[in-house]
Order: C-alpha cells, then sequence, then structure tokens
C-alpha cells in the first residue's frame, strides 16, 4: 500500500466496502479496493490477532471486521471507525495528506 492513499479490504461483493468507497468518493478520494475470498478471511484474522499479541494489546482480540480501511498506509478501522471519523470532522484532514484529488 502506497502511504498517501486510501485503500479498502474487503470481502468479495460486500455491501459495507462499496458504502465506505461511495463515501471516500464523496470527499473526492478515490481508493484502490482490495478484495478477499472467504477463504482467506481467517489468514487475516490470525495476523491481525498476532500483532495484537506482539504489540501488547492482547486484550482485544477478535476478528477484524471488513472492510478494513486505510489511509495514508495506517488502518483507521472498520466502516464504524471511517464513519466516526468523517462525523467528528477528522476524515477531511486525514484525506489531505494525500489521498485526495484535487
Amino acid at each position: 500500500m502506497e502511504g498517501s492513499m486510501a485503500v479498502i479490504v474487503g470481502r468479495r461483493d460486500c455491501y459495507m466496502s462499496y458504502v465506505a468507497q461511495r463515501l471516500l468518493e464523496g470527499l473526492k478520494a478515490y481508493p484502490k479496493m482490495c478484495q478477499v475470498s472467504e477463504e482467506f478471511a481467517p489468514k487475516i484474522t490470525l495476523m491481525h490477532n498476532i500483532v495484537k499479541i506482539l504489540s501488547g494489546d492482547d486484550k482485544t482480540l477478535v476478528a477484524p471486521l471488513f472492510p478494513l480501511v486505510y489511509i495514508g498506509g495506517k488502518l483507521v478501522g472498520g466502516l464504524d471507525w471511517l464513519i466516526a471519523i468523517h462525523v467528528s470532522d477528522e476524515l477531511i484532514p486525514m484525506l489531505t495528506v494525500g489521498a485526495i484529488w484535487l
């Protein structure tokens, strides 16, 4: 993932990925869409939990919710977090570091 772009990782044909894509496109950020198969989703869950354990945050081990949204190379979270940071007016400043096409 390039550091100055928005990326959405989601399951194939997931309407939540489409909602995240439309939200970002409405803000003039055109995310790269990456789809994972149902067989690959458990591997992502395992990798997510390993990262949590290695960082010392093993109290919140859960399966990552899809879609996963990355902005500027950093994990924002799922659609719920994307909407929350948009409502709190934090999303546009995050996007202006290079994800918005003017």
